[in-house]
């Protein structure tokens, strides 16, 4: 199968964002250099920091799809020394061997033996840019089985019920992609310690 057209429009689109650079570097910035401040104040380990990616929500449309790449490339970037598994929803339509061309030392996690070995073996859970909290119930799941911090990277929230202020509340930082959506977490109660904005993770892909 030709995957070709799965990554040359997500190159076509990232060329045409004219301030790409400053997204990025915003990104970067925000981004990378909160989750590793974070990464420091880990428990002492004489291995790498593992981080889970909690991403690739679906494969409807090329936005979707950017997420992932995106946020990997940050990581990769800024990051080089943590290790990275993603937890993925959906990576069919061949973006999952695109991801893999791409990222071949990132480990692709899917079922419960899986998914119940990176909440034991990793320190920190990222969860991606997307249009809401998307893993809400997985982000529960990680703070109440295993303790452990975790962040927000670039969404959106259009509505906060209890639910989604207590896990906002709760991460160690929470970036928005829009200010109406940090204004309304700032209104609706949300305590985290470190809210801003920060760009969509999809404005990051380098993919060619």
């Amino acid at each position: 199968m030709n995957h070709q057209p799965l990554a040359a429009p997500l190159a076509r689109n990232r060329q045409g964002i004219d301030r790409r650079g400053f997204v990025q570097a915003i990104a970067a910035a925000v981004g990378c250099a909160t989750i590793a401040a974070q990464a420091k104040t880990l428990a002492n380990v004489s291995r790498r920091v593992r981080i889970v990616l909690r991403s690739s929500w679906q494969t409807v449309n090329i936005g979707d799809i950017a997420h992932t790449p995106g946020v990997l490339a940050l990581l990769e970037k800024h990051m080089p020394d943590v290790e990275v598994r993603l937890w993925p929803s959906s990576v069919g339509d061949g973006v999952e061997e695109m991801l893999k061309r791409r990222f071949p030392k990132v480990a692709i996690i899917r079922g419960k033996d899986e998914i119940a070995t990176a909440m034991d073996e990793c320190d920190f859970l990222l969860h991606g840019s997307g249009p809401s909290l998307v893993a809400a119930k997985d982000v529960a799941r990680w703070r109440d089985e295993t303790g452990k911090p975790y962040g927000v990277f670039g969404i959106t929230v259009a509505a906060i019920d209890d639910q989604v202020r207590s896990l906002l509340s709760d991460a160690r930082f929470v970036y928005f992609r829009d200010s109406v959506s940090l204004q309304l977490a700032k209104s609706s109660g949300v305590t985290c310690p470190v809210m801003a904005m920060g760009p969509d993770g999809a404005f990051a892909v380098d993919l060619r």
